[in-house]
């Protein structure tokens, strides 16, 4: 028995020391663990120098006049020191082209001598001891530059209330059965100044689209919480927000023309995952008024981040079926779970025509997304319109259908001045000139298909499951997640990293059609937004940082990302963002 306890003292001894060891080298100080400023993503160049810059409440943000967008980038700065110290900093114009010029000790952002090799979303941070000046070529990369310069300073320049039960800095009323659906509410203090070192950055993204995708259509968020989610793309230079609005399951956007289009009538509530997972429905009973969607677009705006919606069409679209069953085929038989529209019926057209006219009042981004994903087509095989349709305009079969649907919806949106985007499946039946291919599918006869979309000039944005799906789990240990993807695949943090956006196929053939990368969180096991987040964070920085950053001839240092992160992890808990705390898997390999 002596021997037995002995032995038990051994090992649980052993473990602590290990467990201590790896706390020691994973999680170290970055000041001990790599040298510079732990900067997420990484800019493209940095120059740190003797010095000190102090900010203060009493430090002005100016901006120089004549650019209204340029005073959104110094009011965010702006509004974020004020939370950090606790009160007001001011914003406001200025005639000078230099801090010092015009208030000895501000932050001045101007457009004034930029570099434009920076591109519009590139800038220069110079901070010396007696001011700061961010140059950038347009607003975007001056308010960029405010984010890397509040990373210059101490953890507590992100300092932010949570979201708590839907508000921003609401109070918890109901225990949380598991780890991750409790909010982490920032500990952080008030601070009386912030002080960064004297630096020279220069920076620029390397990809136009930096995004993330959102899905309210199966777990529905509020609008606050969107909110917050933008703010959380923004301090991490993601510029792309897709949110999934509908599906089989629900139809979550006001549409005025079609009342009918609510929750009570859209709501799939035949669907057995109904019993297994009740808050998948209960909460999607809600639905977005068009004010409030506007009100979302003018919040991210000002956070230089476009809202992208997705309608989806002609599959995954029950809800829309459920609203408006006259968009459907004369035959039905895939069942409640799997709702196609009719592409033969001319009156589904013009249904669609007005129920995009009224997106494109809320939405003014360049790009609506239609999905146009997993139709199984078998409706159309039977349907007597579609058969009729494919007859009338020489089609094959009914992938050459699906394409006809797509080049004719793509043809309303060009007419309209905007671009669709489409999942693979809009690839299948051929190039569609003029709208951008979202590849989430990395089989053999997909990469033939984007091979061959991109020989004919298609536009592309990269979202590998491999790499990309956030609701994917993050470990092997599935006893210490929460509910994910339910054949427990896996997307770790360092896979997150890893991402290749150009394949060499494309890049050999134009490197400019891959327009960037987007992470993707379907949200049909998560039942609460700080779940939503901890499968968001920290991937999302990793491919903030594959997105951003320019790509190193010798290729990316996962280990070195790896102990800038955990300076970075420190903003995330003094914002209140929730996020999964790396373990032993995520550990560098030495």
């Amino acid at each position: 028995m002596i021997a037995g306890c002995r032995s038990f003292c051994c090992i649980f001894i052993s473990a602590m020391v290990a467990g201590l060891i790896f706390f020691l080298t994973c999680f170290a100080s970055p000041s001990i663990a790599a040298e510079g400023p732990a900067l997420v993503p990484q800019p493209v160049e940095v120059k740190i120098e003797s010095g000190e810059f102090t900010i203060g409440p009493a430090t002005k943000v100016l901006y120089t006049k004549g650019d209204a967008r340029l005073a959104d980038a110094a009011d965010y700065l702006a509004g974020r020191l004020s939370l950090a110290f606790g009160e007001k900093v001011a914003a406001g114009p200025s005639d000078a082209a230099d801090a010092a010029d015009a208030v000895p000790g501000a932050i001045l952002m101007t457009t004034t001598g930029a570099d434009p090799g920076l591109g519009e979303e590139g800038y220069t941070l110079v901070v010396r001891k007696n001011g700061v000046v961010i140059r950038a070529a347009k607003a975007a990369g001056a308010f960029y530059g405010g984010i890397t310069l509040l990373q210059l300073a101490p953890p507590e320049a992100f300092r932010a209330p949570a979201i708590v039960e839907g508000k921003l800095g609401g109070r918890q009323t109901v225990a949380t059965p598991r780890p991750a659906d409790k909010p982490n509410v920032s500990k952080a203090l008030p601070v009386e100044k912030l002080v960064v070192p004297c630096a020279t950055i220069r920076d620029k993204p390397r990809f136009a689209w930096r995004g993330l995708l959102i899905d309210p259509a199966r777990h529905f968020w509020t609008i606050d919480e969107l909110k917050q989610y933008v703010d959380y793309l923004a301090i991490h230079k993601l510029n792309i927000l897709q949110i999934h609005f509908t599906d089989n399951s629900n139809w979550t956007v006001e549409v005025r023309r079609y009342p009918n289009l609510t929750p009570e009538k859209a709501l799939n509530a035949a669907d057995p995952r109904r019993e297994k997972n009740q808050t998948y429905y209960d909460l999607a009973r809600h639905y977005y008024t068009q004010d409030e969607l506007k009100s979302l677009v003018v919040f991210a705006r000002k956070r230089f981040v476009t809202i992208v919606p997705e309608i989806e069409m002609p599959g995954h679209a029950g809800g829309l079926l459920r609203g408006c069953p006259e968009c459907g085929c004369t035959v039905d038989l895939t069942g409640p779970d799997r709702g196609e529209i009719c592409p033969g019926r001319e009156e589904t057209y013009e249904i669609l025509r007005n129920i995009l006219e009224e997106m494109l009042e809320i939405f003014p981004s360049q790009y609506i997304h239609i999905g146009a994903d997993e139709c199984t087509k078998k409706n159309w095989e039977k349907c007597a319109a579609c058969r009729k349709r494919m007859k009338d305009e020489g089609l094959e079969n009914v992938t050459g259908l699906h394409g006809y649907f797509v080049r004719r919806m793509a043809d309303y949106l060009d007419k309209k001045g905007r671009t669709l985007v489409g999942w693979n499946e809009i690839l299948e039946s051929g190039t569609k000139p003029g709208a951008i291919g979202m590849c989430y599918r990395v089989n053999r006869k997909a990469r033939r298909q984007i091979e061959m979309a991109a020989a004919h000039g298609q536009r592309l944005v990269m979202t590998p499951p491999a790499h990309c799906y956030f609701d994917y789990w993050q470990s092997p240990k599935t006893e210490d997640e929460p509910e994910s993807f339910p054949d427990h695949r896996m997307v770790t943090l360092r896979q997150a990293y890893e991402l290749q956006p150009l394949p060499d196929y494309v890049k050999r053939i134009d490197p400019n059609l891959v327009l960037g990368v987007q992470g993707t969180q379907w949200c049909e096991f998560m039942k609460s937004f700080p779940h939503v987040l901890y499968q968001t964070y920290p991937r999302a920085c990793a491919m903030s940082e594959v997105a951003w950053s320019a790509e190193p001839a010798e290729g990316r240092d996962y280990a070195e990302f790896f102990h800038r992160l955990q300076t970075h992890l420190k903003r995330l808990d003094a914002a209140g963002i929730n996020y999964r705390k790396p373990t032993e898997i995520d550990r560098p390999k030495k």
